[in-house]
């Protein structure tokens, strides 16, 4: 019995962990949907390089996907995702936009970017949108709740 719970506890002290940490609308629900657009926010990257993404999808730019894969939302409005800003509610934080990809991805960055969001359980995410058979701009704003979830890497042994 001594033996199974050293190696128990060698096991578990060998692994590394990473805690991937996002910002959801429903507590189990990975994507924000609307009508005409979804939206998905994660922190990705490295100490020292760490960005908040917030992937703002529409019909346009997913493509096909749109409505099988993130099952979005049918609707007959066509929109364009203009610009994205966000403010952190406990502190008043805000990012930097450093980088907007092809599919509206919105790159967020900080030099305190893991120390903000450790502070923060509560994230305002404000769209500006485009309504493209109208040309009305309007904006939506979206309160997200911070979800940590921490999983073993790696397997047994490695150093």
């Amino acid at each position: 019995m001594k033996k199974i719970v050293i190696i128990v506890l060698l096991f578990c002290s060998s692994c590394s962990f990473h805690t991937a940490v996002s910002y959801n609308h429903h507590k189990k629900e990975e994507y924000v949907r609307d009508e005409g657009f979804i939206l998905k926010c994660t922190k990705q990257g490295a100490k020292g390089e760490d960005y908040l993404i917030i992937g703002a999808y529409t019909p346009i730019t997913y493509g096909k996907g749109y409505y099988d894969h993130l099952k979005g939302i049918k609707s007959e409005k066509k929109v364009e995702i203009l610009d994205v800003k966000v403010l952190f509610a406990e502190t008043g934080d805000t990012l930097e936009l450093v980088h907007i990809g092809k599919l509206k991805s919105f790159w967020f960055q900080n030099k305190n970017l893991s120390y903000i969001i450790d502070n923060n359980k509560r994230l305002k995410v404000t769209v500006y949108l485009q309504d493209l058979d109208t040309g009305i701009k309007r904006e939506k704003e979206f309160q997200l709740t911070r979800k940590k979830r921490t999983y073993p890497t790696g397997t047994f042994p490695h150093a």
